[in-house]
């Protein structure tokens, strides 16, 4: 259930009466029989799983808590590799079979196609994994305690966060789900605010966008440098406006059922290094990495080789969990090469060789759009043929008809680079709150008809469902 479809809005507002109209004490089960009604839209086959999810999480939780001091790092491990076997299985399976082992040997025979699993990937499973994973962390080492059942369930299949994140730990969420989610007057226009400009996000720039990359990436060979060039730049523009549009929706919701949940991204194309990219990017997902991971690994404290070592050994494990394929993992590797070239620069470079600001921005830019097109491209002789035309592996002869032909997708992406610095949803939040309600309905009226003038239909999957 995609939160820029019809079907969604009506089921909102379905649960949001509901919601409204049960007791305080009972709101929590009409949460997660919503959330269960949310995620079993997709697929009623795999409604079930983030339920089998959530009790290994919680038996595995109380299984480590209890035992004795010597042995609870040892059980912590067991639990973590149990809560990762069924992401592990449906999501990289094929890859090791086929990628993997099927290049040192011929399979075909044992499984034609290379497919030992041939079901589509449950929705979500990547974050519900994470999720709960940060859950049996944080209680198994006493940085919090111990919830019943249900408020781990409510946790977890909060259906706001339930599908791409944010990531959260337990003391982001739980302690607010003790209020009962409360429905308050003031909470409805910002969050309706921010939902909408996740919408226009989503619907205005990243679905129309989305299509003419999605045309470049289909047929890479023997295209122009315009060509190239706006798959280049488009889907830099399309992936930060499909997850971060995802988010504010996520966040509004969320706003709207008293909820704060934490933000995900802080203008992340003004960054000035790689690490800073990673500082203001998918923001939950790089303190769950640093957290659970990069600190596990041994961090900063054990000199600079290991340190370097361990960022991109964690940042390659970020590639992957994005995706079962060497594109993903080159990706991953590549920006752990990029942050740990950041943290040296920072710590070892004289100030006078530092480059003013505006051009380091330019320059991680152009690095982050670069590697975008190995997380784009469905394989690496894609994401060569598509890199050797952006760097002058192709001529301009036909860019007139293409620029003609592609006016809009065009002129939002340069709308979205001089909008980017402003874009930051607790401004939305805070203007909404300050400004006359008549000014926020009419922005949010005026929003509603401009996606439903310009995205009527697309309705496109989110990326970050994929994951």
């Amino acid at each position: 259930m995609l939160f820029n479809s019809p079907i969604f809005i009506a089921f909102f507002l379905c649960y949001l009466t509901i919601h409204w109209l049960t007791p305080l004490r009972y709101r929590l089960w009409v949460m997660i029989a919503g959330s269960a009604v949310f995620y079993g839209y997709w697929n009623w086959a795999f409604t079930g799983l983030p339920f089998v999810l959530v009790l290994l999480a919680y038996l595995a939780t109380r299984w480590t808590v209890a035992a004795p001091p010597g042995e609870r790092r040892l059980r912590l491990t067991v639990g973590i590799v149990v809560l990762l076997m069924p992401l592990l299985v449906f999501k990289y399976t094929n890859f090791i079979w086929n990628d993997v082992l099927g290049a040192l040997v011929n399979l075909e025979g044992i499984a034609p196609g290379g497919k030992l699993i041939s079901m589509a990937l449950p929705l979500g499973i990547s974050f519900v994994t994470f999720t709960l994973i940060a859950y049996l962390v944080n209680v198994s080492t006493d940085r919090h305690p111990p919830p019943s059942a249900r408020w781990l369930l409510g946790y977890t299949l909060f259906f706001p966060h339930l599908i791409a994140g944010p990531i959260l730990r337990p003391h982001e969420l739980i302690p607010q789900l003790h209020r009962q989610m409360p429905i308050r007057r003031s909470n409805m226009l910002p969050g309706l605010a921010l939902f909408t400009v996740g919408l226009i996000k989503k619907a205005v720039f990243a679905d129309p966008i989305g299509a003419a990359v999605s045309a470049v990436y289909a047929q890479p060979v023997g295209l122009g440098a315009a060509e190239y060039l706006f798959a280049l730049y488009g889907f830099a523009v399309q992936i930060y406006c499909d997850f971060s549009g995802y988010t504010d929706m996520a966040l509004g919701l969320a706003l709207i059922l008293d909820v704060r949940l934490p933000g995900n991204f802080r203008r992340p194309y003004l960054a000035t290094s790689i690490a800073d990219f990673w500082r203001r990017w998918h923001i939950t997902l790089s303190h769950w990495l640093r957290d659970y991971i990069y600190i596990p690994l041994g961090g900063n404290r054990a000199g600079t080789g290991n340190t370097m070592r361990n960022l991109i050994v964690t940042m390659a494990i970020g590639g992957l969990w994005h995706g079962a394929n060497w594109t993903f993992l080159i990706w991953g590797v590549l920006h752990g090469i990029g942050v740990a070239a950041s943290q040296l620069l920072d710590r070892h470079a004289p100030r006078w060789i530092r480059p003013p600001k505006w051009i380091s921005i330019l320059i991680t830019f152009h690095v982050v759009v670069l590697l975008w097109v190995l997380f784009r491209a469905p394989t690496l002789a894609t994401a060569m043929i598509v890199l050797d035309g952006c760097l002058g592996g192709a001529t301009f002869d036909n860019a007139a008809a293409f620029v003609s032909g592609h006016i809009y997708e065009i002129v939002m992406i340069l709308v979205f680079f001089l909008a980017h610095p402003w874009d930051d949803g607790r401004r939305v939040r805070i203007m909404a709150r300050k400004l006359p309600p008549l000014v926020v309905g009419v922005f949010i009226l005026m929003g509603a008809v401009l996606v439903m003038a310009i995205g009527a239909g697309s309705s496109a999957q989110f990326i970050y469902f994929e994951f």
